[in-house]
């Protein structure tokens, strides 16, 4: 029974995550944009490596 009970939360822990609403505000923003500057920085210093 509990071998069905994991996979089936983990199923619907997915769907719920990706039902949930995205909220465009400053601080969303501002977030998303330190993000994909840490991810440049990060690419370029492997780029730099290989």
């Amino acid at each position: 029974m509990h071998i069905l009970v994991l996979p089936f939360g983990f199923i619907l822990w997915y769907l719920a995550y990706k039902a949930k609403p995205i909220i465009r505000d400053d601080v969303t923003l501002h977030w998303e944009e330190r993000n994909i500057d840490k991810r440049n920085k990060l690419l370029n210093i492997i780029n730099e490596r290989f």
